[in-house]
């Protein structure tokens, strides 16, 4: 699996490490910096292939298939409670992160303990999730293997622990089994996958319990159910037995594997990651080296021209670009303004969203409360304060969950936007100051658009309050009266306090989201612009010092000038030689 993938990333970081070769030109550090930056984000382009469904549908066993070990534990009985996340590591080591910050190493023969539910009951330990290094070639190039708890189950916490994953998946296994078919629950499950996920692969699990005449009949009854589901005509749902494919995979036999279909799973995700994903990831980081050798190259041809240039044209050439200079960083500035103003409008659109939410889920939730409120008359105080406190969370949840989806879609998408016209912008910018020297010294310039990316380093939580404590130390004598007061008088009063307190949750929820939205826009947007900017700032440095370094030749001896005119014919040399690489690269991605 990912095996034309790794070999064109091979080929591309050995490309960034030839252009960080050019020792001769004594880069500027902001040229390492870029190619050690770039380097890094194809080697760690992490992707997160999640397996999803209900309890006991076999994806432990299919990950330890996929992985050709018995690394995560699997039984009878409902047994992943916490998320594992396993990546490629030289060597196997498996961390436990919990909710309180702390990390721990532990062996393998200790990972039940940690991520099944008879191990670690309703988490008690209070495990954030499991990360394991594992040398699987498989999980190479970025592959992160992600195992979700079941959801279904009697365990509420496994089903939420799956939930709050969602947002984070790149591509999914949804799997679902022959023999019971797709249940409502199950179908539930995958409305709520679609609204995360935008490449689901629907696996139908344990085909080897169904007899060969009726595994057809099955898999077209499942296709049937999830286009009227889904409405989607191009459903396809590929055969597996998980158990099948990991006892094949452990002792080779490989009649059993070609039993089990897992060939045919396999050859799909590597066509998906090579092809789609990978693609993706490849052109981006191409173009972004095709930018940096093109600005190596340009410097390399400014210091050639610059040094065979009489000294008195040098001086004036170099004036005049220090005028031009000035009007470019004026219209950088003139950007940083149009940046702000964006963003300022995106905050207020928020802002009336919000207004709106208040406005029409209030009475929306106030009625809810009280149709509770007589629907439980029946109940004793305690009782009745109790469910009515959890049907204000309840509700509030509810009308957040289905807001909070579609605004942080919109905000992505307009950020997103807004972020590609600056960074257009900027490269703009970055041309002009090029060209305005390359139309100096008579230089040609190819223009090279590298991608930009912006990623949310966190999710939106609810701001729920304390738990429940309508009746503080202050109002107890007032909640003893209560209590030797008419039941229904009490209730009322509880039903009462609980409408004063609902527009105040709503407005502090309100609040919450916003400034968490207000948090990652503005440190996202200050990130941004400051790497942008910096790019302008060194690329109008890297000119300087060129034409800087010229003038200094220009008054030495003229065995160094011939020196270093040696040097750039050589360096330029090997950035042809890299070029026509990254040529090769490219015919490969495409």
């Amino acid at each position: 699996m990912l095996q034309s993938y790794r070999k064109t990333q091979a080929k591309l970081l050995k490309a960034l490490d030839d252009i960080r070769q050019l020792n001769t030109l004594n880069l500027k550090d902001t040229i390492t910096e870029r190619i050690d930056e770039l380097s890094k984000k194809i080697q760690q382009s992490a992707f997160y292939l999640v397996v999803l469904g209900e309890f006991k549908r076999g994806k432990s066993t299919l990950i330890n298939a996929i992985l050709k070990d018995n690394l995560l534990p699997t039984a009878v009985i409902p047994l992943t409670s916490i998320v594992t996340m396993i990546h490629y590591g030289p060597e196997e080591k498996i961390s436990v992160r919990f909710k309180n910050g702390s990390i721990q190493n532990i062996p393998r023969r200790a990972l039940a303990d940690y991520v099944t539910e008879r191990g670690n009951p309703d988490n008690s330990k209070g495990v954030q999730r499991v990360e394991i290094a594992y040398p699987a070639d498989t999980l190479r190039g970025g592959v992160h293997l992600i195992d979700t708890p079941g959801v279904g189950s009697i365990f509420e916490t496994n089903t939420q622990a799956t939930y709050d994953f969602l947002p984070q998946v790149d591509a999914a296994l949804f799997l679902f089994t022959a023999d019971p078919p797709l249940s409502r629950s199950e179908l539930a499950f995958l409305r709520d996958v679609c609204q995360y996920v935008s490449k689901i692969f629907f696996v139908q699990n344990k085909i080897d319990v169904v007899a060969p005449e009726d595994r057809e009949q099955s898999l077209a009854f499942s296709e049937q159910v999830l286009r009227q589901v889904l409405g989607n005509t191009e459903i396809r749902i590929l055969p597996l037995s998980a158990k099948l494919a990991l006892e094949g995979r452990l002792i080779g036999d490989e009649d059993k594997i070609s039993q089990s279909y897992f060939p045919q799973l396999e050859e799909l995700l590597t066509q998906f990651l090579t092809q789609e994903k990978g693609r993706v990831l490849l052109h981006s980081g191409l173009q972004s080296a095709r930018k940096i050798l093109n600005d190596v190259e340009y410097t390399a041809q400014l210091e050639q021209k610059a040094i065979e240039m009489p000294l008195k044209d040098l001086e004036q050439k170099i004036a005049l670009f220090q005028k031009e200079l000035q009007k470019i960083q004026r219209e950088r500035d003139e950007n940083g303004y149009y940046f702000e103003a964006e963003i300022r409008r995106i905050m207020d659109g928020l802002d009336r969203e919000i207004k709106r939410l208040q406005k029409n889920c209030l009475p929306e939730l106030m009625e809810d409360l009280r149709e509770q409120g007589e629907k439980l008359q029946h109940l004793p105080v305690s009782r009745y304060v109790e469910k009515m406190e959890t049907c204000l969370s309840e509700g509030i949840i509810r009308t957040f969950d289905n807001w909070i989806i579609q605004q942080e879609k919109a905000l992505n998408e307009e950020f997103a936007r807004v972020s590609r016209q600056y960074s257009d912008r900027t490269n703009q910018v970055i041309d002009r100051l090029i060209q305005a020297s390359a139309k100096l010294f008579d230089i040609p310039f190819e223009t090279i658009q590298a991608d930009e990316s912006l990623h949310a380093d966190s999710r939106f939580y609810y701001l729920l309050g304390d738990p429940p404590r309508f009746f503080d130390i202050a109002g107890a004598l007032d909640f003893f009266s209560r209590k030797i007061m008419p039941k229904s008088f009490s209730q009322r009063k509880v039903l009462s306090d609980l409408m004063k307190k609902l527009p105040e949750r709503i407005d502090a929820n309100c609040g919450r989201v916003r400034a968490d939205f207000m948090r990652r826009v503005q440190e996202s947007f200050l990130e941004f612009r400051w790497n942008l900017n910096a790019k302008i700032d060194a690329t109008a440095k890297s000119i300087q010092d060129a034409m800087n370094e010229a003038v200094v030749l220009q008054k030495a001896e003229a065995h160094e000038r011939d020196k270093k005119k040696a040097i750039l014919h050589e360096a330029m040399q090997r950035i042809m030689s890299i070029q026509r690489d990254l040529e090769g690269i490219a015919s490969e991605i495409a």
